[in-house]
């Protein structure tokens, strides 16, 4: 199983100013990207130009911005984050076949990385937009020497969104998280981007939870 990051992460070139990390579920491309380690710097770079067949970075572009993200651009936004994956491998679209989700293995793998995503980019904040990985694979992440309950964020409706903290002695990383669900499901569960923003501002203003 793979235990290391396979895809170059984007990284913006106002990164280091934030330090806030953005992080997906998992890639789907066409065969031939499978194995490609460019594969999330170019998705990243196609969002920007508005050429990326997908919905996915503007929604989370919305609901990290609210009401100021229609008059930002989009590489104006991507230039103050990095984002990565947490799926390793990619899932492979085929044509007339519905689209399926990654496979176990593959989340197990991206617990298995992610200490190394986090000790390279060494990020203040990271932003989880998979409720999937957060609920299934962020419990035995290696290296992780402190952990426990963040800063309690409401949401509009009255409920706790999920945060919490990671810290490796060994790897020299200490992070904030706010889990998010996914995109893909806010429709189905009737909510939009402007119920994550408020949650995700103050996540994001918040000080630091870990010791």
């Amino acid at each position: 199983m793979i235990d290391r990051p396979v895809r170059l992460p984007w990284i913006g070139p106002l990164y280091r100013e934030n330090r806030v990390l953005i992080m997906g579920e998992s890639h789907h491309c066409d065969m031939g990207d499978e194995y490609s380690i460019d594969l999330t710097t170019r998705a990243v770079q196609e969002a920007i130009n508005g050429t990326l067949p997908s919905s996915f970075f503007d929604k989370v572009k919305d609901a990290v911005l609210g009401a100021t993200s229609a008059n930002t651009p989009a590489g104006q936004f991507w230039g103050q984050f990095a984002f990565a994956n947490f799926c390793q491998g990619a899932v492979v679209r085929h044509a007339g076949e519905a689209l399926q989700q990654a496979s176990p293995d593959m989340f197990r793998a991206g617990e298995l990385a992610l200490p190394v995503i986090l000790s390279l980019l060494k990020p203040r904040k990271f932003l989880l937009f998979s409720k999937r990985a957060w609920t299934k694979y962020t419990n035995d992440i290696p290296a992780v020497s402190r952990h426990g309950p963040g800063v309690t964020m409401m949401c509009p409706d009255g409920k706790k969104a999920d945060t919490y903290f990671y810290a490796s002695d060994a790897l020299s990383f200490s992070v904030d998280c706010l889990a998010v669900h996914h995109p893909s499901s806010w429709t189905r569960q009737g909510k939009k981007s402007d119920y994550w923003s408020p949650v995700i501002q103050s996540f994001l203003d918040s000080d630091p939870a870990y010791p």
